[in-house]
């Protein structure tokens, strides 16, 4: 009886350690340079500082496109580090409501109502790890910093009050400036199936402020992709 039950548990552990082995790939990596191509779409957004907005400041996601290419150094089977290049479109609506120190009153009536689109050079750097669910389909979980670049923007220009709070008579205002760089953290997951083609979302959230007068706010972006590796 006991030689049955162990002969039994020996079978069942040999299973469960092929299925192991078959579902996380510790081998070496078949090729260590790979290439692919990356096409999508994103649903961006864009915060604004609470202040001098802070009685009423809404900032919709809008829509863009990306186009890049990325490279992979594979280490092993299941480990790589994945450096791309991406062309990024976003865009966006807001509506602020600012207030300010006018000849002896507080003004609460200005409203900004605008759109806007940004040009935006991407590089994430991504560690790679991939997992075998099945017979020619892999499953990457994927995590790494990012760096942008923002080419142009176009849309409506954001005036803003010098003091939103002064102490003497202030109706002057500024352009707000948008931040041309930002860094951040680039996450998500990926299908590739037959080894070539790809299906990935990410999530990129920008570290930097968004805005370098008012200085806050940060950049968000979803991003949507199909690619194809060679």
């Amino acid at each position: 009886m006991i030689k049955r039950i162990s002969a039994v548990l020996i079978t069942i552990m040999s299973f469960v350690s092929g299925f192991a082995q078959e579902f996380f790939d510790t081998s070496d990596a078949e090729k260590f340079f790979t290439f692919g191509a990356r096409v999508g779409f994103n649903a961006s957004n864009r915060t604004m500082p609470d202040v001098p907005t802070s009685l009423y400041n809404r900032n919709s996601w809008g829509t863009g496109f990306d186009a890049g290419i990325v490279a992979n150094v594979n280490f092993k089977e299941y480990l790589s580090i994945q450096p791309g290049l991406f062309f990024d479109s976003r865009s966006g609506d807001y509506t602020y409501l600012m207030w300010y120190y006018d000849n002896g009153y507080y003004n609460n009536d200005d409203y900004m109502m605008g759109h806007f689109q940004t040009f935006n050079f991407i590089i994430p750097i991504m560690g790679v790890v991939k997992f075998n669910p099945m017979p020619k389909v892999k499953w990457s979980v994927e995590f790494g910093p990012y760096f942008q670049f923002t080419m142009k923007q176009k849309g409506s220009e954001i005036n803003i009050p010098y003091q939103p709070v002064p102490t003497v008579f202030q109706s002057d205002v500024y352009r707000a400036k948008y931040n041309k760089f930002d860094f951040g953290f680039k996450m998500g997951t990926g299908i590739q199936v037959l080894e070539h083609y790809y299906l990935g979302i990410h999530y990129l959230a920008g570290v930097c402020h968004a805005w370098t007068k008012p200085s806050g706010g940060h950049n968000k972006e979803w991003m949507f992709t199909i690619g194809y590796d060679f």
